[in-house]
């Protein structure tokens, strides 16, 4: 497990880079995708719990530095999502090889649906009232069509990510 950390962290900075530079100013219908809530996802569903928690913390933290949202609460939403695709990728739901091609993209456009209702709904725990202000549904589809798109390839850089710590015990 210490061995992937390194590489890990890595490509979630470098995901994280990504979603600043890129998806933040690209929106479709108003709405910003977010790769940084599909990362941890992908490397839960490949079975990996403790990095993906990992993951999702470093993901949610450094983006949450940049962004103007309550900090903390993209890592929150983070873990909540890696943790629920961890016990699945446990069981090997989410298995590339085993799992019908379709599996991976519809467990990750489920979450990709709820994700902006999660984040929505933590706010209120902040008493921020402003994320309220766009259009929440068009997050949730926008966010859902784009995490089933982007799945698979996620999956497999999650799953290479995994198998440089070496052979799983």
């Amino acid at each position: 497990m210490r061995r992937v950390l390194v590489p890990a962290t890595l490509v979630t900075l470098v995901i994280v880079a990504i979603q600043l530079s890129i998806f933040s100013g690209l929106r479709f219908a108003g709405v910003v995708v977010m790769v940084v809530w599909l990362w941890p996802l992908a490397v839960g569903l490949a079975g990996l719990t403790a990095l993906s928690l990992w993951c999702a913390l470093v993901a949610g933290i450094f983006f949450d530095t940049h962004a103007t949202t309550p900090f903390g609460l993209t890592a929150i939403v983070a873990l909540l999502l890696a943790y629920g695709a961890s016990r699945l990728g446990r069981e090997g739901v989410g298995d590339l090889d085993s799992a019908a091609w379709w599996v991976t993209p519809l467990l990750a456009a489920t979450a990709g649906f709820f994700a902006p209702l999660l984040f929505v709904g933590a706010s209120f725990f902040t008493f921020n009232f402003s994320l309220w202000r766009d259009s929440l549904v068009a997050a949730m589809v926008v966010n859902a069509i784009a995490f089933f798109v982007l799945a698979r390839p996620m999956a497999r850089l999650a799953r290479w990510v995994g198998s440089l710590g070496g052979p799983r015990r």
